[in-house]
């Protein structure tokens, strides 16, 4: 009995070294993130691209907001705004109308996606789009297109149909609108998701917060590209995901759903061993027989790709334009950014190989930008747990649902990698942008778990989240500016 009482406390003490570790290198990230942004003056553009954008705050505010954010490090200050916050929460009424209250901060951020909204056509196809859609040469103009089938068909129609003849919109105006209301159901299907995913309104607000501060969320500011109904749609299949391993559901949900994202863009098919390994583990657990996890799992994307071609097919640009002028891979046709050798001819777009600096810092920068704070939770997460044997998961349910989330994200981080973006990684930030919300998820998830102490979750959660922000906050103000196209 005194060997288990020892034995115990050593666990208890470990597990306690283990929290403390994790929150003191999360900090230590958090100051660092801050360090870097303040220094964007004075670093080359082209290799910290990703923090360009904090040059355009006045480096006397620019300074003065790091500092306040910074002195979150501190204890004191920490609970002084901790509490702050809490006593705010206290004073809400109705709290039991938890979607109400959810229904109005979605319409208070499609005022703020509204008002901070993008000013230019800068980054990626945005440009081509605008023009593309509603070129006069009804030959030339685009409707169908396998590089994004049902969002080009989607906002072509809603042009063509609504804007052009009843509001005089151009084509931007309509990606605009599509993107501030995708926006708007985004943050509400986030409150309801995390809500759920939570075990309390610290670990929901922490889920929901590191979310929305995500570079990503520059979608929804009136963004003009194809990445923003999939981006909805991605968060919508991993709440039904994990109803289906809660049991509800059957299966055949959140495969629908990432079917239809594939639909949308086609760049989330790479994602597809998440949801195999979900159907898997629905079987395990006896939720659904062999043979209907292997119908439910087939059915949805045969139905849905066989209407996605029928659709292309009846606008004449079938397999043929799919194997030629639509191919995957950009205009080289590449897949892939290319291990050994560079085409010359596409040089100025694909410039660098796979295993080399200038893609790796590009690939850095991309990451920093959407989500400065993802992958490193989830490295120095997992990194905690492995060392210190921090419990993670309290139920198969929840490490079913870690499991599967891991590999998905896992699958979007090796896409990010592997994928030939055409025009780089500044240009081509958006086409990756989606990842973010995935593996973000997941390091929230496993940060909540792995923290089981109330103050150091609070006092890590409060600092990231608040970095976050400023990082995220200095990107779209810098696309309310009217930027020259490059």
């Amino acid at each position: 009995m005194t060997t288990n009482l020892k034995t115990s406390t050593s666990l208890t003490e470990t597990t306690e070294q283990g929290q403390q570790w994790l929150s003191g290198v999360i900090r230590i990230w958090a100051l660092i993130v801050l360090t870097l942004h303040l220094s964007a003056a004075s670093l080359p553009e082209d290799s910290a691209w990703s923090l360009w954008p904090y040059t355009f705050v006045p480096t006397w505010l620019g300074w003065v907001l790091a500092l306040l954010v910074g002195a979150l490090v501190i204890a004191p200050v920490n609970d002084f705004v901790s509490h702050g916050l809490h006593r705010l929460w206290l004073a809400l009424p109705a709290k039991h109308a938890k979607h109400r209250w959810f229904a109005a901060i979605a319409l208070l951020s499609g005022v703020l996606f509204w008002l901070a909204r993008l000013r230019h056509l800068r980054w990626g196809d945005s440009y081509l789009l605008s023009i593309a859609l509603s070129y006069p040469d009804l030959d030339l103009r685009v409707i169908y297109n396998w590089q994004a089938p049902l969002t080009v068909f989607l906002h072509q129609r809603l042009w063509q149909y609504v804007a052009d003849p009843l509001l005089g919109w151009p084509v931007e105006n309509v990606y605009a609108t599509v993107s501030i209301v995708c926006g708007m159901i985004f943050v509400y299907l986030l409150l309801v998701f995390t809500s759920h995913l939570g075990r309390d309104v610290l670990e929901t607000a922490i889920l929901a917060g590191l979310l929305l501060t995500t570079g990503s969320v520059q979608l929804f500011f009136g963004y003009v590209e194809n990445y923003v109904i999939i981006s909805l749609l991605l968060l919508g299949t991993l709440f039904l995901a994990w109803l289906a391993l809660q049991g509800r559901p059957q299966p055949v949900w959140p495969v629908l759903g990432l079917a239809v994202t594939n639909a949308f863009h086609p760049s989330t098919v790479f994602i597809w061993p998440g949801m195999l390994l979900l159907s898997f583990l629905c079987w395990r657990r006896g939720r659904v027989s062999m043979t209907g996890a292997v119908l439910q799992t087939v059915l949805p994307p045969l139905l849905i790709g066989g209407g996605v071609f029928a659709l292309m097919e009846s606008g004449s640009h079938g397999v043929s334009a799919l194997t030629g002028v639509d191919r995957p891979g950009g205009g080289d046709g590449v897949w892939f950014v290319p291990i050994f050798s560079i085409d010359p001819e596409w040089a100025n777009y694909q410039p660098y190989l796979m295993f080399s600096t200038a893609h790796l810092l590009d690939w850095l920068n991309i990451h920093f930008l959407i989500s400065p704070f993802g992958i490193p939770i989830i490295v120095m997460t997992l990194t905690a747990v492995a060392w210190y044997r921090l419990p993670l998961f309290d139920s198969i349910e929840e490490r079913d649902f870690g499991a599967f989330l891991g590999l998905t994200a896992a699958m979007y981080i090796v896409f990010t990698w592997l994928w030939n973006a055409d025009y780089g990684g500044r240009k081509d930030w958006d086409l990756f942008a989606p990842s973010a919300f995935v593996y973000t998820l997941l390091a929230g998830y496993l940060l909540v778990r792995a923290l089981p102490d109330r103050r150091l979750l609070k006092e890590s959660g409060l600092l990231v989240i608040a970095v976050g922000l400023l990082h995220t906050a200095a990107w779209i103000f810098t696309n309310t500016h009217p930027l020259p196209r490059d």
